[in-house]
């Protein structure tokens, strides 16, 4: 009797560490997916972009499509290679350890992303962006070391008993980041408005933006920080780690991809009720010519005015034309508010 306690403990114990590996890597597989559709789009979308720009999101592509390989190869060592072993759920494989960092350098580039949109919005304020910086650098380090200690030890038993603290703290400085970035975007993007009904939707739907993207990363954070510190003796934590760079990548790319959408917004659209801007599938982006060229909702022709033709030309001089710059959405809602807020002064002549 007592034989069959241990081992339905074990039993347990197995599905809620191995299981929970391989749901995470199925889930993170199909994140994967979309932020592979999302950097097509982004090619495709603005072939004009800054190289830098172009950069920074293949290099991000690359570390999310190596991320679930190394997923991948974790769930084959788990489950193939040791099928039978009860034992395989304490050993810590250096492709687990790998997935850490990835995840971590993934995190840091679209917090720094994100802390230079702030910066642009505060008016280069180092007292807002500087602590953000300082704990971006601070998760990644503790990932770096986090990432060390389980490839020496390759025992989850003896990570938790010597270095959990690390793991913990890294968890812990990503969800503040998280934070910070989500309530500063939103006191700065307030500070834009300038009561132009165009502009305002624009600010309105960044803003919705911005707390979608805060609350599924720093939510997904958070759980998989409690469940690391509740459940050490299982895996549950991890499976959820598996979806935190996806949802990171995700975000980035979605913000880049916005831009258009954000663009013919403040030209032609004034109802506040549309927020076109979903977190993973943005529902315009599927629109394409035959040769391949961007179609949105917004390219019919409007009514205009001599005011509305100021204001474009305006702002695609200060965005692509000039120096190659894209403007991301928050940047671009400063510059319209800028612009917004000139041609006020011109009609009133």
């Amino acid at each position: 009797m007592f034989g069959m306690e241990v081992f339905s403990a074990d039993v347990v114990g197995l599905r809620a560490s191995l299981g929970a590996v391989m749901l995470g890597t199925i889930a993170g597989a199909f994140l994967s997916g979309v932020v592979s559709m999302q950097a097509v789009l982004y090619y495709r979308i603005y072939p004009k972009d800054l190289f830098r720009y172009k950069f920074i999101v293949g290099f991000i592509w690359v570390l999310d499509l190596l991320h679930t390989t190394m997923a991948s190869a974790a769930n084959w060592t788990y489950l193939i290679d040791n099928f039978g072993n009860d034992e395989i759920s304490d050993h810590i494989t250096w492709s687990i350890a790998v997935t850490v960092a990835l995840t971590a350098f993934i995190t840091f580039f679209v917090h720094l992303f994100f802390t230079h949109r702030i910066f642009t919005l505060s008016r280069r304020n180092y007292y807002i962006t500087l602590p953000i910086v300082f704990l971006a650098f601070a998760r990644l380090a503790l990932a770096l070391v986090s990432t060390t200690k389980m490839i020496q030890l390759q025992s989850y038993k003896e990570f938790v008993r010597l270095w959990s603290f690390i793991f913990t703290a890294g968890l812990s400085s990503a969800t503040a980041v998280d934070i910070l970035i989500a309530v500063a975007l939103i006191a700065y993007l307030n500070r834009n408005r300038t009561g132009f009904s165009s502009m305002d939707t624009i600010i309105d739907s960044i803003t919705l933006y911005t707390i979608e993207n805060g609350l599924l990363t720093s939510l997904t954070t958070l759980v998989s920080l409690i469940c690391w510190v509740s459940m050490p003796r299982n895996l549950i934590f991890l499976g959820l780690h598996f979806g935190i760079s996806k949802l990171y990548a995700n975000a980035f790319l979605a913000t880049l991809n916005a831009r258009k959408i954000l663009r013919g917004k403040s030209q032609h659209s004034s109802d506040r009720s549309e927020h076109p801007m979903p977190v993973l599938f943005p529902e315009n982006f599927n629109r394409f010519s035959r040769a391949g060229r961007y179609v949105s909702p917004n390219d019919v022709e409007p009514i205009t005015t001599k005011v509305q033709i100021n204001v474009e030309k305006t702002i695609e001089h200060e965005g692509e034309e000039m120096d190659g710059e894209p403007s991301s959405d928050a940047s671009y809602a400063s510059a319209a508010s800028r612009e917004h807020t000139g041609v006020k002064g011109k009609t009133s002549v």
